[in-house]
């Protein structure tokens, strides 16, 4: 086989996974798995705590990855029937982690449910139930913990999944 020889990156190309991306000279944008898959994701709710102790309870292994805002931790598991993903991102100001099902399903609320069961955590270590990033007509989607209820009002949504995560997590573009 013969040699060939390939050349170094441009002085002026910045690294292909930095943000914001398609503003440098670098014409190749990467991506990672994740960012790639989430938006297949259905978010079924968030959880006032790290993906770590999830991830010991269930001896699953911690993958790190990036996706346009951050870098994160995630596990991915099948659960009784249930297909999960569950995230937190390093800048996260809230500290919460998002519970995902990588398959869509209709009874969103009883994987939760089984989630809490089998890792043996209450109800009150969920912030939310559903999509913190979408608001169905005529809900208010409301958060749970140690006060009362807190109304979610003036969200505007947008095309982007990304762009609501941004949002919600304050780092807006």
């Amino acid at each position: 086989m013969t040699e060939v020889e390939v050349p170094g990156p441009e002085p002026d190309w910045q690294p292909a996974t930095q943000p914001p991306y398609y503003t440098g000279r670098n014409p190749a944008h990467q991506y990672s798995v994740w960012e790639h898959s989430a938006p297949l994701f259905q978010m079924i709710g968030v959880l006032a705590l790290p993906v770590q102790p999830v991830a010991k309870r269930l001896r699953l292994e911690v993958e790190r990855s990036w996706d346009g805002l951050d870098e994160l931790d995630v596990v991915l598991f099948r659960l009784r029937g249930f297909s999960f993903a569950i995230s937190k991102h390093d800048g996260n100001p809230a500290g919460v982690s998002y519970v995902w099902l990588t398959e869509p399903h209709e009874q969103a609320d009883k994987a939760l449910d089984t989630l809490l069961e089998v890792v043996g955590i209450g109800e009150s270590s969920v912030v939310l139930r559903g999509d913190a990033h979408e608001v169905p007509e005529g809900r208010t989607p409301t958060t749970q913990g140690t006060g009362p209820p807190v109304e979610v009002t003036d969200v505007t949504l947008s095309t982007s999944l990304w762009a609501r995560f941004r949002r919600a997590i304050g780092r807006t573009p």
